[in-house]
């Protein structure tokens, strides 16, 4: 997501007219255990539907006083838990740390990960993905006053870089970008990451715009684009290899979600709720 909100709207619109999952890039995940799709958490007719997130990405998933599903809410959260109505299900929620989700899909402790989580070539060979439901970009968080960085190339100025443990900012700085290894710190969550700059422990952080814009709009802080360094990025969900069942219930609500304009709907939603305004 831009921090232009009208781009946002844009890239939604794109997200509509195309079902094409396109890879793009992330971090490292635990590679798949040997299972089958009928080994998964929870049946898909009724029942319980178990997905599996990191609560710690404003706006698309977190923890809140009055959730939407217990104590959590966002974007993703909305998603899944319209999937499971649709479908006469319950949703439960596992919180649990980004990098172990593929696993716990691969071996049917949760039965989807709906987390902000980007299709890759890598990921792709644990798990099968729905269609795509949201398009974002990476940025650079910084302190407000900040003049040193304007561009992706100037983090490799000995600058002190954060980004959250299996995220695509993960894997861009240290791959793409080629920050140096002894600058990197590495966090769990983004909101601990962010605090990092905040305290001047960090020069930047790199992260998933959309949680960028927010933590940085409640921090104090500001966001840098680089749209020549960071490309867009597909947003799925995961399901099981082989769990064609639960896949096709996901993908047949994504698809009447994103023709009536519901899942925009929830982006203004949550996006205005977190402080992104248009």
């Amino acid at each position: 997501m831009k921090t232009n909100f009208k781009k946002i709207t844009a890239v939604l619109a794109a997200a509509v007219l195309s079902t094409a999952v396109l890879a793009s890039c992330g971090g490292s995940d635990a590679p798949a255990t040997d299972s089958n799709a009928s080994d998964t958490a929870a049946s898909t007719n009724g029942g319980e539907l178990v997905m599996g997130t990191n609560a710690a990405f404003q706006p698309f998933e977190y923890v809140t006083e009055n959730g939407l599903v217990d104590i959590y809410d966002g974007i993703d959260v909305a998603i899944a838990k319209k999937i499971a109505d649709e479908n006469g299900m319950t949703l439960k929620i596992e919180d649990m740390e980004f990098d172990g989700l593929i696993a716990a899909v691969s071996t049917g402790k949760i039965d989807m990960a709906v987390a902000g989580m980007t299709v890759t070539e890598e990921r792709q060979q644990n798990v099968d993905f729905s269609d795509t439901y949201f398009t974002a970009s990476q940025v650079m968080v910084v302190q407000a006053d900040n003049e040193d960085i304007k561009t992706a190339e100037d983090l490799k100025n000995n600058k002190l870089v954060g980004v959250v443990l299996g995220y695509t900012g993960d894997n861009i700085v240290t791959d793409t970008i080629g920050v140096d290894e002894a600058n990197i710190t590495r966090a769990n969550r983004g909101i601990d990451i962010v605090q990092d700059v905040k305290n001047g422990k960090l020069d930047a952080v790199v992260i998933d715009s959309a949680t960028g814009k927010a933590l940085a709009e409640a921090n104090g802080l500001k966001v840098v684009e680089d749209p020549e360094a960071f490309d867009s990025e597909e947003y799925a969900i995961a399901v099981q290899k082989g769990n064609t069942e639960l896949l096709d219930k996901i993908n047949k609500v994504l698809a009447e979600m994103k023709a009536s304009g519901e899942i925009e709907e929830l982006a203004v939603k949550y996006n205005s709720e977190v402080g992104i305004e248009e």
